[in-house]
């Protein structure tokens, strides 16, 4: 009774163990498959903020989409990516080479991901088992949605291998009762249907042969896969079979030995025995650990007591021991709440202190930026006042003569009312005085005068206007040339002719170019901020005799959907070490006092991060400097 007893708690207990290990391991691989998934959406939402892959697809440049992701695709071992636009349209399609000549079901996650939805699914290959898990992320820009990319990988043999690597156990998914994936190739044509996730660990049976099986789904958004862990009933049979043989011949041999010693043993220290094992049970009961056990004899029951009394007081020595320990721990406990709580609050302070620095920074970033835009209001003011100041002063200095002639005119008319309608000598003598046949033809001439130097005020006051934008919304439709031109007319006064050089020479060389959404004001800050350096480079190589004729040279084109203006100068040119670092806020090649280094900086921010555009320079020593500003037409 003993032996089976034991024998079938025993296999009992074993076949449990399968069960629980097979259902354990089925969550593990439900793990290993969030973990995939996991990494998949990781993968496809850094590749989708990317910058350069919207800039990529809003060009719909697939040569670009294909330079990027395809290396991507290598590394991280995908089977397959695809791009499209809002309209649908497939940008860039790579899959393994096992998959290029398969045909995808997926035109419904194609339209999901072309509008902007983002989710994880499973999607079939016509006319094939296999499934691909994806995941769809769409990709926008600063203003919305691009497109979409969808990337994915095969659930097939060497996923579950990798699984399944170093266990006994088998794994099998089906969708739809068909396998699409087994780590038992001789059941991958079988049709098979799988134990429902909802039970436990059961017997299921595939071609005569008994499994233990777990079951768990995997759900995508339109369709779902299920695995399932199966374990060979077969090797629970031969061990439960080896573990009877052995607890038999255990029960013979034990018995035996048992018995015998039994009787030989039991008749020497039973009583001696006795005595020793009541102090045991009351030390238990009671746990009075100042007991002990006599010590009657010199054989092993005297030994056993001995052992016995050395137990009570370890027993007891730990027991104290383990009462300070818990003191101490208590104390270190504290201790260490007391520590991690002002840690706390020196992290928050620390946090406090970055965020309030932060805020520093970026008030001075802003007051930066303000200052050099007052720098170039600056200029502006100088280059106005030097154009209003010749008009003014012409018109001033006649308006005295033209006063004069006024008086007299009316002085003669007066005469001529005393007098009319016979003119006395008085009055022809003062008409020979005053000249009033000279009067009558200069005075017509100083009021036209008078008009040109208005009408010339009037035009620098425009070429302001328009430069600055004051009066106008910050991002509008407006015409680039006349931004460019009204900065040319701010700057004629630095364009004339100086003591220390001759006039620069301005080509423009326009093309036939629509109005763009701008920020016209802000694109005029960088026309004065290029031209005025290209001035100052003019001036430097004129003094170093570097060109014969001071010459800036501008140039406007339309390329795709881009505008393109060039910006060239025939001056001194900057070095090849200082131009990678021209853009960077504060650095300036010009002496203390004649730059910020922000004018180019402001620029660069201007053009790429406010217009998505780009600038650029190209410049050799010696040989003049060329910025090139490209700006989408939106």
């Amino acid at each position: 009774m003993c032996l089976s007893i034991i024998g079938h708690w025993f296999t009992n207990n074993l076949e449990q163990n399968i069960r629980r290990e097979v259902a354990s391991f089925a969550e593990r691989v439900y793990q290993d498959f969030l973990h995939e998934q996991e990494d998949l959406e990781t993968q496809v939402n850094l590749i989708a903020g990317r910058e350069t892959i919207t800039l990529a697809i809003e060009q719909q440049d697939k040569q670009k989409l294909l330079q990027y992701l395809l290396p991507i695709r290598t590394t991280l071992n995908l089977d397959w990516i695809k791009v499209v636009n809002v309209d649908g349209n497939t940008l860039l399609d790579t899959r393994k080479a096992s998959l290029i000549t398969s045909k995808l079901i997926d035109k419904s996650i194609t339209n999901i991901s072309s509008s902007g939805g983002s989710l994880i699914d499973f999607i079939g290959v016509e006319n094939s088992p296999q499934v691909l898990q994806v995941v769809i992320q769409a990709i926008k820009s600063s203003i919305k949605i691009v497109g979409g990319i969808i990337m994915g990988n095969l659930v097939d043999e060497s996923f579950l291998e990798q699984i399944a690597v170093g266990s006994s156990k088998n794994i099998v998914t089906t969708k739809k009762d068909t396998i699409i994936a087994s780590t038992l190739p001789e059941i991958k044509q079988t049709k098979w249907q799988p134990p429902s996730p909802n039970l436990s660990t059961i017997k299921t049976s595939i071609q005569q042969q008994e499994y233990f099986a777990k079951s768990i789904i995997f759900k995508g958004a339109s369709q779902s896969l299920i695995t399932t862990v199966l374990y060979p009933i077969l090797q629970l049979e031969k061990t439960q079979s080896l573990l009877w043989l052995r607890l038999e011949l255990l029960f013979l041999l034990g018995g035996s030995i048992v018995t015998l010693m039994g009787y030989l043993v039991g008749r020497k220290i039973t009583r001696p025995l006795q005595a020793v094992t009541q102090i045991a049970k009351k030390v238990t009961k009671d746990a009075n650990f100042d007991l002990q056990a006599p010590v009657t004899t010199e054989d092993e029951v005297g030994v056993l007591a001995i052992a016995l009394n050395q137990l009570i007081y370890q027993v007891k020595q730990l027991l104290v021991e383990q009462y300070q320990a818990k003191e101490k721990l208590q104390i270190y406990s504290q201790n260490l709440e007391q520590k991690i709580k002002e840690r706390t609050q020196e992290i928050e302070q620390k946090n406090l202190d970055l965020k309030n620095t932060l805020n520093t920074l970026q008030q001075t970033q802003s007051q930066l930026i303000q200052t050099e835009k007052m720098s170039s209001l600056g200029q502006l003011v100088a280059g106005v006042a030097h154009e209003i100041n010749n008009p003014v002063t012409f018109i001033y200095g006649n308006v005295e003569h033209a006063e004069n002639y006024v008086k007299d005119i009316l002085q003669l008319v007066q005469l001529y009312q005393q007098n009319y309608p016979d003119p006395a000598p008085s009055i022809q003598d003062v008409m020979k005085e005053v000249e009033i046949e000279y009067i009558i033809q200069d005075l017509p001439k100083i009021l036209t005068s008078m008009k040109v130097g208005a009408e010339r005020i009037h035009q620098i006051v425009l070429s302001l206007r328009i430069f600055s934008r004051l009066d106008e919304a910050e991002f509008k439709t407006a015409n680039v040339h006349d931004g460019i031109d009204s900065t040319l007319l701010i700057l004629r006064h630095r364009l004339k002719a100086q003591a220390r050089r001759p006039e620069i020479q301005v080509i423009k060389e326009y093309c036939e170019m629509p109005h763009i959404k701008c920020f016209a004001g802000q694109l005029n800050q960088v026309f004065m901020n290029i031209l005025a350096n290209a001035i100052d480079a003019l001036d430097e190589a004129w003094e170093k005799n570097l060109c014969q004729q001071p010459i800036i040279r501008i140039s406007s084109e339309c390329e795709n959907e881009n505008i393109c203006i060039h910006i060239a100068d025939n001056g001194t040119g900057i070095p090849q070490k200082v131009q990678s670092r021209l853009f960077d806020p504060f650095f300036t090649t010009k002496p203390v006092g004649k730059g910020t280094g922000l004018g180019l900086s402001i620029s660069y921010q201007i053009v790429t991060e406010k217009h998505r555009g780009s600038l650029e320079c190209i410049s050799l020593p010696d040989k003049g400097t060329e910025f090139v500003i490209t700006i989408p037409i939106r």
